[in-house]
This record gives C-alpha cells, sequence and structure tokens, in this order.
C-alpha cells in the first residue's frame, strides 16, 4: 500500500509532538460529566441548544480517530499489521472491564447477585455478545437494579460502531476508495447527506436501530479520514474556527445543526490539538482516555447503587478518584504493554516521528 498523502511536512504537529491525548482526556471528560447529571437528574444540562457535551464529544472522538486511522492505514501499508494493531488497542482493557463484570459487578451490584452470578451462563452471554459487537444495553441479571439507568455500561455501544468504521476503513483502502483525496471527500460528503436527508424522507423507526447511528458516526469519522487527505485544512486559521463556533451557536438548532456542531468542534480540537509549540506535560500526558470512557459509567452506576439519594456534586467527588485510578491502571498495566506487542513491527513500516497516536 503506498502512502497517498506527503508524512514528512516540515513542522507537522500531527507527525511529532501534539497535544492530540489531552484533547482526548477532555472529550472523554465531557461524557463522564453528562453522565455524573443524567444517572442523578435524568438530564444533561452542559448542551447547546438540543447538543449535549457527551454527544458532541463522541462525534469528536470519531472525528479524531478518523484522522488518525487514515494516517494508520496511508503509512503502515500492511493490512494485517494494521488489524492487530487495532485489536491490542481495543480488546485488552475492553476484556478486562467484562472478567469485572462477571466477577465484581455481577455479583456485588446485582439482585440477586451473589457467587451464582459468577456460573451464570446469562452473563457469560453478554460478554460474549460485547466481545463480538452486539448490543451492550440490557446487561442481564439485575445489574443496577433500582439506579435510574438499571444498565451496566451504556457508553460502550459506540465502540462496536468504532470498530466496524476501523474495518469499513481498511476496505477503502484496499480498493483504493479511501487512497484517494477526491473519492474521500465524495464519500464523506454522500455519508453526510445519507444521514442529514434519509430522516426527512423515511421513517427510521422501521428500519435496523443500528443505521441512524452509524450515519452518524461514519460521517464524523470520514471527516476526519479527509482532514488527513487535506493535510492544509488542519491548520484552520482562528478566524475560521471563529465562525464555524458563531454559526453554531446561531443555527445551530435548525437542519444541519450537528454538521455545524461537528465543524466547529473539530476546528477546537484542530487549533488545540496540532500547536506550533507545545506544552510538554499535556504532550507527556498519559492517554488514560480509553479507560475513563470505559470505567467512568459503572464506577457511577456502583456508587448510586449504594447511595441512591446522592446528587451530581457528591457523584462527581465518589466516583471521579475511583475511575481515574481504574484508568491508570488500565492504562500502565493493560493498554500500554499490549500496545508494546506491536511496536517493533510497526518501526518496520512507519518512519520513526510519524508513530505517535496511531
Amino acid at each position: 500500500m503506498v502512502a497517498t498523502t506527503s508524512y514528512d511536512t516540515p513542522r507537522d504537529p500531527l507527525m511529532s509532538g501534539n497535544h492530540l491525548t489531552a484533547v482526548r482526556w477532555v472529550l472523554a471528560g465531557l461524557v463522564a460529566l453528562g453522565h455524573i447529571f443524567l444517572l442523578t437528574t435524568a438530564y444533561e444540562p452542559i448542551r447547546i441548544h438540543q447538543w449535549t457535551g457527551g454527544y458532541m464529544a463522541v462525534n469528536g472522538f470519531f472525528v479524531l480517530s478518523g484522522l488518525l486511522i487514515a494516517k494508520s492505514l496511508d503509512l503502515r501499508r500492511d493490512l494485517k499489521l494494521y488489524a492487530v494493531s487495532r485489536a491490542l488497542r481495543i480488546y485488552p482493557a475492553l476484556i478486562v472491564l467484562m472478567l469485572a463484570f462477571i466477577f465484581v459487578f455481577a455479583t456485588i451490584f446485582s439482585k440477586p447477585g451473589g457467587a451464582a452470578a459468577i456460573g451464570s451462563t446469562e452473563n457469560w452471554l453478554y460478554v460474549l455478545r460485547v466481545l463480538a459487537l452486539g448490543d451492550p444495553q440490557n446487561a442481564p441479571g439485575g445489574i443496577f437494579s433500582g439506579n435510574i439507568e438499571e444498565d451496566f455500561n451504556g457508553p460502550l455501544w459506540t465502540i462496536r460502531f468504532e470498530i466496524v468504521a476501523y474495518i469499513l476503513a481498511a476496505i477503502g483502502f484496499a480498493v483504493g476508495l479511501l487512497k484517494s483525496r477526491v473519492l474521500t471527500l465524495v464519500t464523506f460528503l454522500g455519508v453526510q447527506s445519507a444521514y442529514l436527508g434519509l430522516p426527512l424522507f423515511i421513517d427510521f423507526s422501521t428500519l435496523p436501530t443500528g443505521l441512524l447511528p452509524l450515519l452518524r458516526l461514519s460521517s464524523a469519522f470520514l471527516m476526519g479520514m479527509c482532514l488527513w487527505q487535506f493535510p492544509e485544512a488542519r491548520r484552520p486559521h482562528w478566524i475560521l474556527v471563529a465562525i464555524a463556533v458563531a454559526a453554531f451557536l446561531l443555527f445551530g438548532r435548525g437542519f444541519g445543526g450537528e454538521l455545524l456542531g461537528n465543524l466547529a468542534l473539530t476546528g477546537l480540537i484542530l487549533r488545540l490539538g496540532l500547536t506550533d509549540k507545545t506544552f510538554a506535560p499535556l504532550r507527556k500526558l498519559p492517554d488514560y482516555s480509553y479507560g475513563i470512557y470505559i470505567w467512568h459509567y459503572p464506577v457511577m452506576q456502583a456508587v448510586l447503587f449504594f447511595n441512591p439519594q446522592v446528587g451530581p456534586a457528591k457523584l462527581a467527588l465518589y466516583s471521579i478518584p475511583v475511575f481515574l485510578l481504574l484508568s491508570a491502571i488500565s492504562w500502565h498495566l493493560i493498554e500500554k504493554p499490549a500496545l508494546k506487542l506491536k511496536s517493533k513491527k510497526r518501526q518496520q513500516f512507519v518512519p520513526e516521528n510519524t508513530m505517535e497516536g496511531t
């Protein structure tokens, strides 16, 4: 596979030092903050128009993922190595989380729970369903019974769409569709148009439930892939970013509001994440974002299981230290060691200064 985009552009922050890890922290934090309110008040107040902070943060994750995955595919030139890398990034921490569901959450935070939950066929089938990219909603065994949301880990629903995006992106590169700047842009415009237009003409309640989320997240992912193909777009002027933000604030409630929000958010991500001058502490920040994303919800649910009357402030006070600790353990003992398994092979394909963030 031949690289289609120049990756030796002088001083391109995407290829060396950047603040993208800090950006991922912020996005994961927005998702967690939204759930602090949702799980205690059933309403997320952090929003612009109808678009909540958590909702837009997920879109931001997929834009950023699309950019980094396009970079990885274009530079790695090896689909087998790409597949191994993606699996090592997602599955080790996810497997540990699902084992925690069986041996901790299902036994302690379920009704009736107890040791019998460990041998429950229903619980193990749920684990297999999540790992096989099935629907993670409606966990069995009375998990978190009595909470506002009787659900083990709602945010896991995005992971299957992330993996589907990885697979479709690899196919797109293999057949040449996403190796062309023009075709990548056309694909993005087609998916974005379908996401915007189809609900105007089709009753989505009659279609598979995953179709609209697939179009939503695919359009965000493809926006990120376009940023790889058009490197000049990765350095938007602050004036353009301000215009995008203003357009979202003024017109975000109407048709195309989510697209305006994605453009504004992407502009902010690029300006703050890919800067000419980096701040060393942010550049060296460990990437706890995935751990925060997959651990914050069950930790909050566990707090509420024993303290159902706590409000948002106390839930944050009790849960944040716990899920940050679990995220740190996940990164240092699971995710980072897993990523090292691919490092030697990566160096055979990718120049050293291009390896960060892929």
